[in-house]
């Protein structure tokens, strides 16, 4: 299985958050309380982040697989690679419930011929939560509804999770809390590798939640030696194939936080 792992595309908080950097000057307590006290729950994508999840669509389509998924694969356009519509092969898109990842994920699927799929656990590092509070303190949000999500994103494939009432019932996830997310998401990666073989999957997930997934799947949770920033559409290949020795299980970072497909005033 080869899975590509893909950042959303800018949102309005992403916006917010660079505007207090450039403002304030610097990344100090001064500057995160503003951020936080003016974000806002869900946010959807500012016009650049469309942006780049249209030219992620196109890139999707167009771009050639730079390596086989195993050692002893045959070439790559004896593959899948001579599909024009998809050239990189991918099966099946998946997103999280998360506006911005559900806008993000839309001119890839209609350019692929993909219904998306949400995943739940796929959804950024701390839930559905403002701190617009009397007191400024965290209050969660219930994120879209089902019926929201259907009539915004037609074809859609809802999970279980995402009810009439939302599908976020917390309030601010804590790290450690995501950190388990991600370990469960890279063991469900792993089954999933052996159930459908040599296909290639998409995830548009979040920054944070992908830094952990990452982690986890070079098993380095529970830790934090290390640290996998991403673009907004950046996107990190990971093959899963087995040891060439041995053949023992193994994944391949081929890359990572890839934006080949944006030009440099889209790079955010």
């Amino acid at each position: 299985m080869i899975l590509y792992l893909i950042r959303h595309g800018q949102s309005a908080n992403n916006f917010l958050g660079e505007s207090v950097l450039t403002s304030n000057g610097e990344l100090d307590q001064n500057a995160y309380q503003t951020y936080m006290s003016n974000r806002v729950a869900d946010p959807p994508l500012t016009a650049i982040g469309q942006q780049q999840a249209e030219r992620l669509a196109d890139f999707l389509r167009e771009a050639r697989p730079k390596h086989r998924s195993t050692h002893d694969d045959p070439p790559e356009d004896e593959l899948r690679g001579t599909d024009v519509t998809n050239r990189l092969g991918i099966s099946r898109i998946y997103c999280s419930p998360m506006l911005r990842t559900l806008q993000t994920a839309q001119p890839a699927a209609t350019t692929l011929g993909i219904n998306p799929e949400i995943w739940v656990d796929v959804h950024e590092h701390g839930g559905v939560f403002d701190n617009q509070s009397a007191d400024g303190s965290p209050v969660g949000r219930s994120g879209l509804s089902r019926g929201e999500i259907a009539a915004q994103f037609p074809g859609y494939q809802m999970a279980d999770g995402v009810t009439e009432s939302g599908w976020w019932t917390g309030g601010e996830e804590d790290r450690p809390t995501c950190d388990g997310r991600a370990i469960r998401v890279s063991a469900r990666l792993w089954e999933m590798a052996a159930e459908i073989g040599d296909e290639r999957i998409a995830i548009v997930s979040h920054g944070t939640f992908m830094d952990s997934l990452i982690t986890a799947i070079l098993g380095r949770l529970p830790g934090n030696e290390f640290h996998f920033s991403h673009y907004n559409t950046g996107i990190t290949r990971i093959d899963y194939t087995q040891s060439w020795r041995d053949k023992t299980p193994l994944v391949l970072v081929r890359y990572t936080n890839r934006v080949d497909h944006l030009t440099p005033e889209l790079i955010t």
